[in-house]
């Protein structure tokens, strides 16, 4: 039997749009309260307001995870509104494709203070909350990237694959906590940050997908878990 999630407090970021944002909202349909962050006020207010119609808690607050500082207020700010916290999803991330020989050092810095660093600030600010509680549930974003490169993506996979080695330190040591902590690796999603596509948005993976995906991982009895999973679009199709 699954559990259910009613009740429980979850930080996502990058919840404002695109993957995060699609989990926030299978999250909150579950009655799970949610705090989302993002750069962009703009669009985390409004996807809080759409949140609310599910008569659940919601906190947003503007965060860039490769502040520390930020991070540190983000987290503090959502366990005060929310109560306690029970999930955190790392989501928030950039990519950027590039010639390797035409990576600059600043290129290299940004994406790994945020895809990389933004990840070991949230979970050493939040952690020790679940530690406490002795239970909780940590998913990471990753990609398919981080399992396999390809030209022009030499560096954005090194973030990738960095974070799946820091998941996998990280699950070892919580497990004796009761805590889940897993990572997801989808291909490419129909969002924002893949920009324009040469395939048929239809037959593309869809940010929703995986949020089904979250959701069964974290309705599963807390005995057990799903260390990870590949998502993968049954028949991407090129347009015409």
């Amino acid at each position: 039997m699954l559990r259910e999630l009613n009740g429980l407090n979850a930080v996502i970021t990058g919840g404002s749009k695109g993957i995060g944002k699609s989990i926030a909202i299978a999250l909150a349909r579950e009655g799970v309260n949610v705090s989302i962050a993002s750069r962009n006020v703009e669009t985390l207010k409004a996807t809080a307001d759409e949140l609310k119609q599910f008569d659940v808690k919601v906190f947003y607050k503007e965060t860039n995870i490769a502040h520390q500082l930020d991070v540190q207020r983000f987290i503090e700010d959502s366990y005060h509104a929310l109560g306690s916290i029970d999930i955190i999803i790392n989501n928030a991330g950039i990519m950027k494709n590039n010639s390797f020989l035409e990576v600059s050092e600043s290129e290299f810095d940004q994406l790994f203070e945020t895809n990389v660093k933004g990840i070991y600030y949230v979970l050493q600010e939040a952690l020790p909350y679940l530690v406490k509680q002795k239970s909780g549930d940590v998913i990471n974003i990753a990609s398919m990237s981080g399992l396999k490169a390809n030209a022009t993506s030499s560096i954005y996979s090194a973030t990738k694959y960095a974070v799946i080695g820091m998941t996998e330190g990280i699950m070892q040591e919580m497990r004796k906590h009761n805590i889940r902590v897993s990572y997801l690796t989808p291909s490419a999603v129909l969002t924002d940050l893949i920009g324009e596509t040469q395939l048929k948005e239809d037959t593309m993976t869809h940010p929703e997908d995986v949020a089904d995906v979250v959701i069964a991982q974290l309705k599963l009895q807390p005995r057990t878990f799903m260390k990870t999973a590949q998502i993968w679009a049954t028949n991407p199709t090129p347009k015409e």
